[in-house]
């Protein structure tokens, strides 16, 4: 696969099964690895609700990479702003990055770049100089692909969970 057969477009309505299978598949390595934090993928209301509030809302997006028939890659982002309070950060607008998934059949193949490309490209078309996403410290390939794609670790995010000692 080139990029030259890879073609990327927004989502619609009609194309919540191939986001569904895109979903899926990062899902399941997310509660493999944790089972106690990540819910089992499912075609729920949740899900339609959270693709189609992406698809209609004017601030949100889904992109969807086809090779040929086949959706081999997504993107979900958001339009938002570092610190709305301005109490804490220097506030300034963000492309948050909900979600970034390539089938893996497709890793290693320009997929992931292509997507990250046309993000990185709506950014600066809207004026937002920053793009950011959260990667789970377990899912490690994520992690080197995304600082090969420019990103760098900028906080951590801590959990202790309370229970039987």
């Amino acid at each position: 696969m080139t990029t030259q057969t890879l073609n990327i477009r927004s989502a619609g309505h009609d194309d919540l099964d191939a986001c569904f299978g895109l979903y899926r598949e990062v899902q399941e390595i997310h509660v493999a690895a944790r089972p106690d934090l990540f819910k089992p993928p499912m075609l729920d209301d949740s899900f339609r609700h959270l693709i189609g509030d992406a698809i209609d809302a004017e601030h949100k997006g889904v992109l969807l990479a086809w090779h040929d028939a086949v959706a081999v890659g997504m993107a979900i982002y958001e339009f938002t702003r570092l610190d709305p309070t301005g109490v804490y950060l220097i506030d300034r607008p963000i492309l948050w990055l909900e979600s970034v998934v390539v089938s893996a059949d497709y890793r290693g193949k320009g997929c992931g770049k292509a997507l990250m490309d046309l993000l990185k490209r709506l950014a600066a078309e809207n004026g937002v100089e920053t793009l950011a996403l959260e990667a789970w410290r377990f899912n490690e390939a994520a992690q080197a692909w995304f600082e090969r794609q420019g990103f760098t670790t900028h906080s951590n995010t801590m959990m202790a969970v309370i229970g039987d000692d």
